[in-house]
């Protein structure tokens, strides 16, 4: 009984302290903020563990963004202060590790489950699905935060071949951006 009551209450006040903090740092918009909200709300009211996972990713990630903005604010046109994220990024980036914490908690209730294939195969991999999740936003957004500090041409991801194109933290390849992390975005051109 108390986890149904305490856990979520936690979930909600945790969540609405992270969402006002990062509107303020402008770490995310206002439609972001309450996307944001209702994630991480979700995240750790069904597990205190998929809110961690869920909050390396966003701590890293908006830490990262800011890292060379300067150099981001005269190359890209689309750049935005702190990076203020809106609804469609939020849920991009943890909708479908929303939808597997939902699975889990559907499968396992209130109580909380660790990685142990044999116990439950399902909830391990719906478990493990949610880590590698975020494992793989965590490699696109970083590459995208990093790659476009580098000094080398940009190159089409589908062709490896350097182009001019249209130059933004997101849609631009650089061997720095593709040697530790894999790309998925699809280029513009």
């Amino acid at each position: 009984m108390e986890t149904v009551v305490i856990q979520p209450s936690i979930a909600v006040l945790i969540s609405l302290v992270i969402a006002i903090k990062a509107y303020k740092r402008k770490s995310l918009d206002v439609t972001g903020a309450v996307a944001g909200f209702i994630v991480m709300t979700l995240h750790l009211a069904i597990s205190y563990r998929f809110g961690a996972v869920l909050l390396v990713f966003f701590f890293t990630s908006s830490k990262l963004t800011k890292v060379g903005e300067d150099k981001k604010r005269s190359i890209d046109a689309e750049f935005r202060e702190g990076g203020q994220r809106n609804w469609m990024q939020v849920l991009s980036n943890s909708g479908i590790a929303s939808v597997l914490a939902l699975a889990v908690w559907r499968l396992a209730g209130w109580e909380d489950k660790c990685l142990d294939g044999k116990e439950s195969a399902v909830i391990t991999s719906l478990i493990g699905g949610i880590i590698g999740h975020y494992s793989c936003c965590n490699g696109d957004t970083w590459s995208s935060e990093l790659g476009v500090l580098s000094d080398a041409q940009p190159r089409l991801i589908t062709t490896f071949k350097v182009e001019d194109i249209f130059f933004s933290s997101h849609t631009h390849a650089s061997p720095v951006k593709l040697m530790p992390f894999h790309n998925s975005r699809i280029m513009r051109q």
